[in-house]
């Protein structure tokens, strides 16, 4: 997955997560320090600034960023293809 589309799919969580808590943006910006345009951007998956407003954001609405080992196939995977 290219770093696009891991941003896209944390904006669409953070999105989901904001209306489940019954949040508009301007709250959740207001809630984790931030503008709201960074909230916007988060969500369209367009941000390209702080990793630490990020943090603020997701920290705010309980939520928390995980750094996981990318797993590539064996080569008694990639031969069984």
């Amino acid at each position: 997955m290219d770093l696009l589309s891991d941003m896209q799919t944390l904006g669409r969580n953070v999105r989901e997560a904001r209306k489940q808590r019954g949040l508009q943006q301007s709250h959740l910006a207001k809630l984790a320090s931030v503008r709201r345009q960074v909230v916007s951007e988060i969500e369209r998956g367009t941000y390209k600034g702080s990793l630490r407003q990020v943090i603020n954001v997701l920290r705010a609405m309980g939520l928390r960023l995980t750094i996981e080992p990318v797993r590539f196939p064996t080569l008694d995977e990639l031969s069984d293809e």
